[in-house]
């Protein structure tokens, strides 16, 4: 069984990748997007056979590509100072400039082990506190491009189903850039 512990093979030319395999090169990880994956030197702007990490604006960051299942959810609970005056009246005002950041429920389910195992090394490389870019549905996106969103996953939760068979639920939340 592949593990998110098992030592990550350097990028080889002429090695054949599959899908979701991952290799490091120039000390960063990257993901295979495609079966048969030969010839392809990972970087940041082929992004139709490795993937991991995107260039936006001369910076590259590290790239969430997965697509979630369908029942991901999108918790919104903005931010604001209420002050309470007499006979009822109180007075609002946004709490800060990003006082309604976005909070979602994200969810993989009924995932191949190779697929598991590469999104559980993804969540693991960021530890927590590192930022990357998702790119939200498009009622979320707050720019034209939609991959200028960066988020935190502080938390996830790996389910066994059955064999070759995995889920993964995670909350992710947007933090100010």
């Amino acid at each position: 069984m592949a593990s998110i512990n098992d030592t990550v093979p350097n990028w080889l030319i002429g090695t054949t990748y599959g899908k979701y395999a991952i290799v490091s090169y120039n000390s960063k990880y990257y993901y295979s997007l495609r079966d048969s994956n030969v010839g392809n030197t990972p970087s940041s702007t082929l992004q139709s056979a490795w993937d991991g990490y995107i260039v936006i604006n001369t910076l590259t960051l590290p790239n969430f590509f997965w697509k979630p299942s369908y029942n991901s959810a999108v918790n919104s609970e903005p931010k604001v100072v209420k002050v309470q005056f007499g006979n009822g009246y109180q007075q609002r005002i946004p709490d800060g400039l990003n006082s309604n950041l976005l909070n979602m429920e994200v969810q993989f389910e009924n995932r191949t082990e190779i697929e598991t195992v590469s999104i559980l090394h993804f969540l693991s490389e960021r530890k927590g506190y590192q930022s990357f870019i998702y790119n939200v549905p498009t009622t979320y996106s707050k720019s034209t491009n939609q991959i200028d969103t960066r988020f935190i996953c502080e938390n996830w939760t790996q389910n066994y189903n059955s064999y070759n068979n995995y889920s993964i639920k995670t909350t992710f939340r947007e933090v100010p850039v």
